[in-house]
């Protein structure tokens, strides 16, 4: 080979190893604190932080639910936690209490077909009348693009 051509490859070469080099050496750091219509803090809330009524009472597990959903659109088409299934990101399940219903909402991304590598959950308390509040907040903040229902691309 001659020089110039030699001079070709080696300028090609040497961007591919510079770019490949820093490619995973740094990932920019996720918001620490979002509005909670788009996402969230990743800081709890305290208890009894969010509260909200109306929309008369509430006299199933579904009803309950279908409240707490309402309240966020990340919320937006997620399905009960169904626990056949591995690699589910976001879902909520709900439970029976002696004022009503406990409702836990958990969204998840990140290499989710292995088990999700963050995860954000949210515990609402919903009275047999219809009172819904933010009960707790946990979790990794949630990406400002987070998609409603969580979507097949976290």
């Amino acid at each position: 080979m001659n020089i110039p051509t030699r001079l070709l490859l080696a300028v090609p070469l040497a961007v591919l190893v510079a770019c490949s080099s820093s490619a995973g050496a740094s990932v920019p750091a996720a918001p620490t604190s979002l509005q909670p219509s788009t996402s969230v803090s990743a800081e709890p809330a305290s208890p009894a932080s969010s509260s909200s009524t109306g929309g008369g009472p509430i006299t199933s597990p579904d009803e309950a639910a279908q409240r707490v959903l309402a309240l966020d659109p990340h919320f937006s088409g997620l399905k009960p936690k169904n626990p056949d299934l591995i690699g589910s990101c976001c879902f909520y399940e709900v439970t029976t209490t002696a004022d009503g219903f406990q409702v836990n909402v958990e969204l998840g991304w990140g290499d989710c077909p292995a088990g999700c590598i963050n995860r954000h959950r949210w515990t609402y308390s919903v009275a047999r009348d219809g009172a819904t509040t933010l009960l707790s907040e946990t979790g990794d903040a949630v990406p400002s693009a987070f998609p409603a229902g969580g979507g097949s691309t976290y």
